[in-house]
């Protein structure tokens, strides 16, 4: 799947690309159709590019050439369908030379200004020989027209042309006939146009020999603008470098970019997360507000960025590479359709178990696994699923508000509210700062029941409260 394509499918993963710093029209189009990278060989090239970057941005001495280079990048032109044009061998018009022209000049002066960050500029490819074609005087001025330097005939018709056109003038200014006057301009307009176009085909098939050359220095002048902006992500949001590993995908200080950013500019805390991700299924319970869903999100987003070719949010990372990631975290009704929400989790869930079945790498995220059933059918699907999930090679979590499951999967659970919160003033706005989002072994012996309190911070009616406390507590009686 392209990066393009992912963008509406991965939660969060537009707000990362929203933030990159890229320069140039050809860079935004290259890097959405970057590739989700599945082999242990290029995702580690293509994180290695960008740690190389992060170094060379960090070093003060290269801050002026990143400065100048930025400044070229966002003069470059996506030119990749004259490139197109060429290798057809089609002529092209002034305005795609001129383009041709502009490019290769421009390639060239980001080619000379990195030659101080090695592994950038090897990426160019030198153009020199293209600029000679379009610029036999070597001006090296960005732009383009057919001049005697092209075709030394070409001075003696048009200074012909002028001195017709001024006889025309003056002809007219007496009323005086100027037919064969404009027979003689056409004649030369025609001789003038027939060798112009002489001169486009044949600086169309001189650079033909060069297509492959400019769709080099193409490439790699997006791929500079590409590697500068994640590189410059990098730093600012704090984003790392993850291991790439066979078995087990571990975070420390995993977080959630556009989330924390949110809370931070409120003044507010938020909690990273550390979390192991084995092989098989693990099942993540705990109270709604307690961060599951967000938690999904940001797997399925840090996988995602590593595999496009990103740093990570996290303090550490291991990861291993799946070939796809697969999930059920939004409610996909489709009233159209007639489906209800149960419906439309159950087809999604029965592809991603297809999927599975093939046995193919894949990290599976699933939220609230059969919320809008009936607990006693509801906690038996995610049974079901669960186990069918830890025996193919998956690496599933699966959120669920249920308990007694007939499972033996890893089993983790939010905490939950803070100890010593019972006595704070909690509101809807703060409730976050009292919950600790730390994941920890869930055995089922102590489960905690805070749903009412949670409808009490948000202000459900006292009435309700008292009435489902006097129930809940007639049940444990029974």
């Amino acid at each position: 799947m392209q990066l393009k394509s992912a963008l509406t499918e991965i939660s969060g993963l537009r707000y990362m690309v929203d933030k990159l710093d890229i320069k140039s029209g050809l860079g935004h189009r290259v890097l959405l159709a970057s590739p989700f990278f599945v082999s242990q060989k290029d995702v580690l090239y293509q994180l290695q590019q960008v740690a190389q970057a992060v170094d060379a941005f960090n070093r003060s001495e290269h801050k002026e050439t990143f400065d100048k280079v930025a400044i070229k990048l966002s003069q470059v032109r996506d030119i990749a369908g004259t490139i197109k044009n060429i290798q057809k061998h089609l002529t092209l018009n002034d305005i795609e030379l001129f383009e041709v022209k502009s490019f290769a000049l421009l390639a060239n002066e980001i080619r000379d200004l990195t030659s101080s960050v090695e592994f950038l500029h090897s990426k160019l490819p030198n153009l020199n020989k293209v600029i000679a074609i379009l610029d036999p005087e070597n001006t090296r001025i960005p732009s383009f027209y057919i001049n005697s330097a092209f075709a030394p005939e070409l001075t003696e018709l048009r200074k012909k042309l002028a001195s017709v056109e001024f006889s025309i003038e003056d002809l007219e200014k007496t009323n005086t006939d100027s037919n064969k006057q404009y027979q003689q301009s056409e004649e030369i307009r025609a001789k003038i146009t027939e060798i112009e176009d002489g001169v486009r085909q044949n600086l169309s098939e001189q650079l033909h020999g060069f297509a492959s050359e400019l769709n080099e220095a193409l490439v790699a002048v997006a791929n500079i603008d590409i590697l500068i902006a994640k590189a410059k992500q990098a730093i600012y949001e704090r984003l790392i470098m993850p291991e790439i590993v066979a078995d087990t995908t571990s975070y420390s200080g995993l977080f959630y970019p556009q989330l924390k950013e949110l809370l931070e500019l409120e003044k507010r805390r938020y909690q990273p997360i550390d979390v192991e991700i084995h092989k098989g299924t693990c099942l993540i319970t705990g109270a709604n507000m307690a961060g599951k869903t967000v938690l999904l999100k940001t797997l399925a987003l840090s996988q995602a960025l590593c595999q496009y070719g990103f740093f990570v949010p996290a303090s550490s990372a291991k990861i291993a590479l799946v070939e796809q990631i697969l999930f059920s975290i939004a409610d996909e009704q489709s009233e159209l359709s007639g489906l209800s929400s149960y419906a439309a989790e159950m087809l999604k869930v029965n592809q991603i178990v297809q999927m599975a079945k093939k046995q193919h790498p894949l990290l599976v995220l699933i939220d609230e696994l059969a919320r809008t059933t009936n607990p006693t059918e509801g906690r038996a699907i995610v049974s079901a699923v669960a186990n069918y999930l830890n025996g193919c090679n998956v690496k599933a979590v699966i959120t669920t508000h249920y308990s007694g499951l007939s499972t033996q999967c890893r089993k983790l659970r939010v905490k939950g509210f803070i100890e010593d919160s019972k006595d704070a003033t909690i509101t809807v706005k703060n409730i976050g700062d009292y919950i600790d989002y730390s994941l920890i072994d869930d055995d089922g012996s102590n489960v905690p029941h805070e749903a009412l309190r949670i409808a009490q911070i948000l202000g459900v009616d006292a009435d309700v409260i008292s009435e489902a406390s006097r129930l809940m507590e007639t049940n444990s009686k029974q």
